[in-house]
């Protein structure tokens, strides 16, 4: 708020006292008592300065106030309808503030008090002598009159200093004696982002603008004021509404009426932008002090001359020179061998040029060389050459490390060619890089048919091997284990070789390649080859000898049917033959083992076929709830569930109920099999899976095992002895190459 001096109060007051001289007070007087209205309205007019407008009732003033103009309204206070005190509330509720006076009979303090709190300019008791009573209404109305009057004009004046002062690109304000902000200008509310009221009327420590830790300070501040004394002119901080931080100038004046110092004033001026720009200068020679002296590397500051004005601890490290024993010095006397000087001046004159990079040897204090890797360049500001930064890199160690490199890489190569397999080495792409001298021996294909050239493009194997090593280079590219797989190589006179893969990703020429080590498998495929047809042909002659057994074990219990001895010995054979059977079955699903490309089958579909191989279930019934589920798998899976089934009604004894379900958790699949048998002892679980564990011929669970293994599947019983066997398939979501295990649909 801006306040007005005494001679300008004195002005307003003149010119409002002219006023009243020449201009009728209106006078709006409220009461139910007409009598009385006409009296006082005589009474009054005798005064010569009055012109009063009477109301009979709260209703009919507010009728008579919204078409005419008056300066004061008298009004009784206790009327039919709402009384004096409501017709007050309801104006100053209006935000109406035409000066009031409560002229009633009643005096009743609490009614007086009321009316002064709603805003009642004067209380009047009506009772009395009249003389008196209208005399003491007209001069109230009088001072009410020009009170306001005097307060229009001072408010007219104060808007004009208010312009100028909201027009003022400074942030204002004014502040109480006790520290109250009671007026603020438009700049400081555009500064800091609030609006009046969120700053008028507040204690200045109670600004969200102010920091705490600036409070203290202020308060200081504000008692030297109160003392008398003015702070000079002061740089300050400030929060802005969104957070930011802001910076000023502040100027405190006092604010006197009447010769008395009743507040202060403030002008802020923004100094944010130069603040900022200071701000910025300090933090880049921090910046720079802090990266010179903490850099891992020797550093030296010079001057434009190369002389030494400063270097960091990592140089007196690497050279043996503390700072004081080399500053003022020429750098190339320092640290530049004698042999070495001219280079050292071309690249003084490079650096001065732009930036400059060299691998190099410098001397130490105790006049050993180092090799350095030295890099400079010039500080520039505003167009002039103030200085140089010169760097110095240890690169002792990256000696050794190139020099035990190319070592490494003559071993490297030495062994690859002494490699008794055929190796290559194929980039990404399949572009071959290498190979071993046995390619050429075993193939034929001289090394310069082959390297340089994508493998796809040769014709050193097969169509069906170039496919699949296509697909096993780009999983190994992306990082994914690849096991060891077969392929046909072809020679240069068209024979076909079969060779088994193994290979690796590597760093060759610091770039991914892959090592392709090819190890021939013609002696291990013969030999296959031979323990399948014997294996084949033993099993068939067996099966035969052993039905003939069977059929003579027939014959014999049909004639003997009455010796319960030899039938007791004919069961034992018959037994032993069962078993045999069993085993060569097992032998020949063993064999097939990893023989057939996994495919995606039908769980469902696969425990059904499984239980139709029975022609007596023993009154047990399935409940098979796979529908929907596909696993990556062969034709042995249906053998995992014969054998399962086959020892539930074998072994379970009691069992009812055979179920099989699936459940998906945590990105994989559990495959259960559970029946509510006997279940498992618990003297035998520790070996379940192992060959030769258990009732029979004690590889039934073992090869379930197996197959598992080769899907990429683990197993696990569960079950609690006498509750039932539990047994656990659990597949992964994708197996070791990559491929997806399982599928729901």
């Amino acid at each position: 708020m801006v306040h007005l001096s005494k001679s300008e109060v004195e002005t307003s007051t003149r010119i409002v006292l002219d006023l009243r001289e020449k201009e009728y007070i209106r006078v709006l007087h409220v009461d139910d008592e007409e009598s009385l209205l006409k009296v006082a309205k005589e009474c009054l007019q005798m005064e010569g300065s009055f012109e009063v407008e009477t109301a009979v009732s709260v209703e009919d003033a507010l009728k008579k106030l919204g078409k005419e103009k008056f300066d004061v309204v008298v009004c009784d206070y206790q009327m039919p309808g709402k009384d004096g005190l409501a017709f007050l509330k309801e104006l100053r509720d209006n935000n109406n503030d035409i000066p009031f006076i409560m002229f009633t009979g009643r005096g009743r303090e609490e009614v007086a008090i009321k009316a002064l709190n709603y805003g009642a300019d004067q209380y009047l008791n009506k009772s009395g002598d009249p003389g008196t009573v209208y005399g003491e209404l007209a001069h109230s109305i009088r001072k009410a009159a020009e009170r306001k009057k005097t307060t229009r004009a001072l408010e007219e004046s104060e808007a004009k200093w208010r312009s100028l002062v909201e027009m003022a690109p400074d942030g204002m304000a004014t502040i109480s004696k006790s520290g109250v902000i009671t007026s603020v200008n438009n700049a400081f509310l555009r500064l800091t982002g609030y609006t009046k009221e969120e700053i008028v009327g507040k204690h200045f420590t109670k600004l969200q603008t102010i920091q705490a830790k600036d409070v203290p300070k202020y308060l200081k501040l504000m008692v030297s004021a109160l003392r008398g004394k003015i702070p000079k002119p002061f740089e300050y901080s400030y929060i802005r509404k969104d957070g930011t931080i802001g910076w000023g100038e502040a100027h405190i004046g006092f604010l006197k009426k009447n010769g008395k110092t009743i507040g202060y004033q403030a002008i802020l001026r923004e100094i944010t932008e130069r603040k900022q720009a200071e701000q910025a200068v300090r933090e880049s020679q921090q910046k720079f002090e802090e990266m010179f002296m903490s850099n891992p590397e020797a550093s030296a500051y010079l001057d434009p001359n190369f002389h030494i004005i400063d270097a960091n601890p990592r140089f007196n490290e690497l050279f043996g020179y503390s700072v004081d024993e080399i500053k003022g010095k020429h750098i190339n006397d320092v640290v530049v061998p004698e042999n070495m000087m001219e280079e050292a001046k071309r690249l003084d004159e490079d650096a001065i040029k732009g930036y400059v990079y060299h691998d190099t040897v410098r001397k130490r204090k105790d006049g050993s060389l180092v090799h350095v890797s030295v890099s400079a360049a010039p500080l520039i500001v505003e167009r002039k050459l103030i200085g140089c930064v010169a760097l110095y890199k240890d690169i002792t160690e990256m000696k050794k490390a190139e020099e035990e490199l190319a070592e490494s890489r003559r071993h490297f190569q030495t062994l690859f060619s002494l490699m008794v397999d055929p190796v290559a080495i194929v980039d990404e792409k399949g572009k071959i890089l290498e190979v071993t001298p046995k390619v050429e021996e075993i193939t034929g294909f001289k090394k310069e048919e082959v390297v340089g050239k994508n493998f796809l493009r040769t014709k050193i194997a097969t169509r069906k091997t170039k496919a699949i090593m296509v697909k096993n280079l780009a999983k190994r590219m992306m990082g994914m284990h690849i096991s060891p797989y077969e392929v046909e190589i072809l020679t240069k006179d068209g024979r076909k070789l079969p060779y088994e893969i193994n290979a690796a990703r590597i760093e060759y020429k610091g770039r991914p390649a892959d090592l392709v080590v090819f190890r021939d498998i013609a002696e291990r495929k013969k030999m296959e080859e031979k323990l399948r047809v014997v294996g084949g042909l033993t099993r068939h002659d067996v099966r035969n000898k052993l039905t003939a057994v069977m059929g003579n074990v027939y014959l014999v219990r049909k004639r003997s049917a009455d010796d319960p001895k030899l039938i007791e010995y004919l069961n034992q054979i018959e037994n032993a033959v069962q078993k045999a059977t069993r085993i060569f079955d097992f032998a020949k699903d063993y064999e097939m083992l990893g023989m057939e490309e996994l495919a995606y089958i039908d769980v469902e579909k696969t425990v059904n076929e499984a239980v139709q191989l029975f022609s007596d279930l023993k009154g047990i019934t399935i409940a098979n709830s796979c529908q929907g589920l596909v696993v990556l798998a062969d034709h042995l899976l249906r053998q995992v569930f014969y054998n399962l089934i086959d020892n539930s009604l074998k072994y379970a004894e009691r069992a009812g109920q055979i179920k099989v379900y699936y459940e998906e958790k945590d990105g994989h699949l559990k495959l259960i099999y559970v029946d509510d048998g006997v279940g498992i002892p618990r003297n035998i679980k520790a070996n379940l899976f192992q060959e030769g564990c258990g009732k029979g011929t004690g590889y039934g669970l073992y090869l379930i095992k197996r197959i598992c293994e080769v899907y990429g599947w683990t197993i696990q019983e569960a079950g609690a002895e006498g509750k039932g066997v539990q047994f656990i398939l659990t597949i992964p979501k994708r197996g070791q190459e990559g491929k997806i295990l399982y599928k729901l649909s």
